[in-house]
């Protein structure tokens, strides 16, 4: 599957998507985990100013992270490996203030541990969205 700038969505396919997106949750989290270690060992070395500005300067990579690419491509490397791409609920590109807002709501999905509140919400609603995808008024669909 070749690399492509907003994929063609599959609107009708939310149904199902669960464990794909939980799987390209997990591959994003190792890619995110990947990158921090430079920043976790080198915090390791320094004083706690110095800390706590690497972990500043890492919190808002793993930000930009999702925001930039689901903005600029419509997915992240986890979900393009799983055939998935975020799109506004009418079918139209993901935007910069609607990946912000999915993904500053990960502060309420994520709780109270293991994503749970994502995990309730993707099983209880009509289009398997998280509190994140309510609140931007999007959702993860296959790419066609």
């Amino acid at each position: 599957m070749p690399i492509e700038k907003h994929p063609q969505p599959d609107l009708g396919t939310t149904d199902g998507v669960t464990l794909r997106r939980i799987f390209a949750f997990i591959v994003d989290s190792l890619l995110l985990g990947i990158v921090g270690l430079p920043f976790t060992v080198a915090a390791t070395m320094v004083g706690d100013a110095v800390s706590l500005l690497l972990f500043g300067v890492y919190i808002l990579f793993a930000l930009v992270y999702a925001l930039l690419l689901e903005d600029m491509v419509g997915y992240t490397p986890g979900k393009y490996l799983l055939g998935l791409v975020v799109v506004k609920s009418d079918g139209s590109n993901c935007t910069i203030s609607a990946s912000l807002l999915r993904n500053l709501a990960w502060l309420i999905d994520s709780l109270p541990t293991l994503n749970l509140v994502a995990i309730v919400s993707i099983y209880v609603t009509d289009a398997d969205q998280r509190v994140g995808d309510i609140i931007a008024d999007t959702v993860v669909v296959r790419q066609r």
